[in-house]
């Protein structure tokens, strides 16, 4: 996971940590004994014949709270560091994006508006491209629509 922190859209802070979405899929796919695609399903709100409820979000609530701590440290060690910055808005991308409640979780744990980031959003996309698959995967393209914009900026 890659927290940014930024201000008029220049990062101030940055922070690596080594959870993110894919822990999501890893608990599953061990714990239930699950392929890498049925934990993905699951992982998103999709069920599976023959798996509980209560088992996947049991599980799911496991790793977003190890997520949801290395977020409190990212933020309070920024708090520390940048006298006079504030967080005020927490954008989602990537594979936690789309895990079923993280992001009310998010809302919920910093008091503060939740977003999935669309980095579509001021893009015009071709007609062929079906607005559910775009609205699908846009989470997921945010560092891929970022490095394709680089080009233009020359």
């Amino acid at each position: 996971m890659n927290i940014v922190v930024t201000k008029g859209g220049t990062p101030l802070f940055t922070r690596d940590v080594s959870a993110g979405g894919n822990q999501f899929t890893d608990v599953l796919q061990k714990e239930l004994n699950l392929s890498f695609e049925e934990a993905e399903q699951l992982k998103k709100g999709k069920s599976i014949a023959g798996i509980e409820t209560a088992n996947i979000n049991s599980l799911l609530q496991s790793v977003a709270e190890v997520l949801l701590l290395e977020i409190q440290k990212t933020f309070d060690f920024f708090r520390a560091t940048s006298i006079g910055e504030h967080i005020q808005r927490i954008y989602v991308s990537g594979g936690c994006a789309n895990v079923t409640g993280f992001l009310g979780l998010l809302q919920n744990r910093f008091s503060m508006p939740v977003e999935l980031l669309n980095p579509f959003k001021n893009i015009s996309v071709g007609k062929g491209i079906a607005s559910s698959y775009l609205e699908e995967i846009s989470p997921s393209m945010a560092v891929a629509v970022g490095l394709a914009l680089r080009s233009f900026d020359n």
